[in-house]
């Protein structure tokens, strides 16, 4: 007898040998055992996982003449030509070739006929996301309500593309990408079995490699045993897969890293003249600054999925970078990766693209970086002497500028520096001042008051933790007073502090408008084009003292 591949070899028979689905295979078994069984099931999920062998292992479970509990026994007649390909009662169908509408009408009309030998008439449609949208229509009845006799089975690496009347038909069962300690234990069975030699290291590289699909870990290690005559090594399996090369990979990493721009060229040079593709280069660039991001970010502790090689990689990389630098390089090797797609010299991309890897210190300055955010001291304030700022403006000063100042002095304006005090100690506080105004004083109380249309600052200042603030500050700014009073007025003849900003700010606006149309220029320009002036916006922000101050000179 001919050889059989491993993927087809080892697919699952029976419910228990079905790997890493357990949702889906529990909730079959209860199906079945509690014959609450369905017309349509869909089954989706990625390739190689175990899809179109799970329905299988259904359709024998339905029609075994001697199950084994809910599991086909694999051996009576209808199990058999089951597994052969050959029952009568149970048919398969690609929906890639057959997907039209003519197919789908036959369909219909065979699914009328009582099995052969079977209990069970079933159809398992692979692909089904490849039907056209009238292959589809013309299914809708047929599967809503099938003969008693008939199950449907569809499988799909696409459910995006089925449309909701399909799926809503059908109980759906998502199946997951196979986890890697799962499939490491399979792939140790079967290698255990077949008598083979195998390093650790290997495994962990097939796996990496087939994407949490068994199917192509399965063919990947029937090349690989072919390759080496039984023995499955890492130097073998990485030439194999295409990584024979990446120790100059390792070394471009390696100069990046160190920010060491005078080796690039020749690295980039000897990487293209060994024929190893630019794209599969910035693919293991951003391959290792993943793994290099969780070994750091884990202490060294998550390397179950690095070979011994690439541990000590990144044990000795970790020392060179930080988590931020590695947030940067990954940005810029991703950027490399789509570029490589637009542009024809893909030589000169990659090299533009390590050279910024390389400089990021000077791309990015330290001085811009988090961490020096975080930790560099606050510019010393510089404080305006009397000459630079004469006195008739300080009681003028907004709450920006509160740091400048941190005890009131005559002639300041008590209300305004309450506020400047409260927005060092408590901004939500003082933003709700800003928004109130002072009411007066009776006695040691100091009335705040608001409108109606304010409500909402009334209500958050008069919560029992802000008045106990404001009742500890204000005394210091109204002498003998020791507790404050919310108010709401009518009619306040008072306006406050953000009133009197844009009110400063409207009268500056209108004053900008009316300078610009007397312009002598904007006249002639007018008067030689037949011009008109159709909206004149003030773009330039003026500070409030030097506003306040042309209000006080006009």
């Amino acid at each position: 007898m001919s050889y059989l591949a491993l993927a087809r070899k080892l697919r699952p028979q029976n419910f228990d040998e079905i790997v890493a689905q357990e949702f889906v295979v529990t909730t079959l078994k209860n199906a079945i055992e509690l014959d609450r069984l369905v017309h349509a099931y869909l089954f989706t999920g990625p390739r190689g996982v175990g899809k179109t062998s799970t329905a299988r292992i259904f359709a024998k479970a339905l029609n075994c003449l001697d199950p084994q509990g809910v599991n086909p026994c694999n051996k009576c007649e209808n199990c058999r030509e089951i597994t052969d390909g050959t029952s009568m009662d149970v048919i398969e169908i690609d929906g890639a070739s057959n997907r039209g509408i003519d197919e789908i009408r036959d369909l219909r009309e065979a699914v009328r006929f009582f099995p052969v030998k079977c209990r069970k008439k079933v159809y398992i449609i692979d692909e089904v996301h490849m039907l056209t949208e009238q292959a589809f229509n013309a299914l809708l009845k047929t599967l809503e309500e099938p003969p008693s006799h008939v199950a449907f089975i569809l499988a799909t690496t696409d459910a995006q593309r089925i449309p909701a009347t399909i799926i809503s038909r059908c109980q759906k069962y998502d199946f997951r990408k196979i986890p890697f300690e799962k499939m490491h234990e399979s792939l140790t069975d079967v290698l255990n079995k077949e008598k083979l030699e195998y390093e650790d290291d290997a495994l962990s590289l097939i796996i990496r490699n087939s994407d949490g699909c068994m199917r192509d870990s399965l063919s990947m290690l029937d090349q690989i045993i072919a390759f080496t005559g039984g023995k499955v090594d890492e130097a073998n399996t990485a030439f194999l897969l295409g990584f024979s090369d990446t120790n100059l990979i390792e070394d471009l990493l390696k100069t990046i890293l160190e920010e060491n721009t005078a080796e690039i060229p020749a690295i980039v040079e000897e990487i293209c003249a060994k024929g190893i593709s630019l794209r599969f280069a910035a693919e293991s660039l951003i391959e290792h600054t993943r793994n290099l991001l969780f070994y750091i970010s884990t202490g060294g502790k998550n390397t179950k999925e690095l070979t011994s090689h690439e541990e000590e990689l990144y044990k000795s990389l970790s020392a060179k970078v930080t988590e931020h630098r590695l947030f940067a390089l990954f940005q810029v090797f991703q950027k490399l990766l789509n570029d490589l797609k637009f542009f024809s010299f893909e030589q000169y991309v990659f090299e533009f693209a390590a050279y910024k890897a390389a400089s990021l210190s000077s791309v990015l300055p330290v001085s811009c970086s988090t961490a020096a955010l975080t930790q560099a001291p606050a510019a010393p304030v510089k404080h305006k002497t009397a000459a630079e700022k004469p006195k008739q403006q300080e009681h003028k000063e907004t709450p920006a500028h509160a740091e400048r100042q941190e005890e009131p002095s005559a002639g300041d304006d008590p209300w305004k520096s309450m506020v400047r005090h409260a927005a060092r100690e408590n901004g939500k506080v003082a933003g709700y001042l800003e928004n109130v105004f002072l009411s007066g004083v009776a006695g040691d109380e100091l009335r705040i008051g608001t409108t109606e249309e304010k409500k909402f600052y009334f209500r958050m200042l008069n919560q029992p933790e802000h008045l106990k603030y404001l009742s500890e500050i204000a005394g210091k700014f109204f002498p003998g007073v020791t507790k404050v009073k919310m108010a709401l007025e009518n009619e306040p003849k008072k306006k406050t502090i953000t009133e009197t900003k844009k009110e400063a700010e409207t009268y500056y606006d209108r004053k900008t408008r009316k300078e610009a149309e007397d312009n002598d220029l904007v006249k002639k320009l007018q008067k030689e084009f037949g011009a008109k002036i159709v909206d004149i916006e003030v773009i330039k922000d003026i500070p409030e003292e030097d506003i306040e101050q042309e209000e006080s000179q006009d």
